[in-house]
């Protein structure tokens, strides 16, 4: 239930990634199919269907890299209630419950790479007598998503981040 909660505004960036060698590989096949039909004289059926594959394979990255992109701009800002955040393996997971208008409570998770970062924002929560930590609401569709808004620097929270 918490992971069919939590927004991962990276897998926007993977898209994009994806998109840009998608990119590449339709050039280089465009190449090839010059190449194939000046050289040898023969029509590069091949190297078309590679061009329209890949074509449609980086229309639809960019398409889910535009949208991810989308929901994190209108995405509201809340306030969420911190449950844990323990570290696992080199990951800190952080767990928080947000009261989402007309939908009901959702418990999400975000993922944070280094081992102390649970212990600053432990810290960090235990000094300022904070119970709350900043989110996103991201809303796109009838499953509404959250995420926490907390910022690393080299694997060291930034105090800013987590400020209410």
């Amino acid at each position: 239930m918490i992971k069919n909660h939590s927004f991962e505004p990276r897998v926007g960036k993977a898209q994009l990634f994806f998109g840009i060698c998608y990119a590449l590989i339709v050039i280089i096949s465009l190449v090839l199919a010059l190449y194939v039909k000046t050289s040898l004289n023969q029509e590069p059926y091949m190297q078309y269907f590679m061009a329209a594959l890949f074509t449609l394979l980086a229309a639809k990255s960019f398409y889910l890299y535009k949208k991810v992109k989308t929901l994190i701009a209108t995405g509201t800002r809340a306030e969420a209630e911190f449950l844990s955040c323990q570290s696992v393996r080199g990951i800190t997971v952080v767990r928080a419950r947000v009261e989402i208008p007309d939908y009901g409570p959702i418990e999400f998770e975000q993922r944070l790479a280094g081992v102390h970062l649970a212990d600053e924002i432990n810290r960090y929560l235990k000094e300022q007598q904070q119970t709350k930590l900043p989110c996103l609401i991201i809303a796109g569709g009838r499953h509404p998503r959250a995420m926490l808004t907390i910022a690393t620097d080299h694997g060291r929270l930034k105090p800013e981040s987590i400020a209410l």
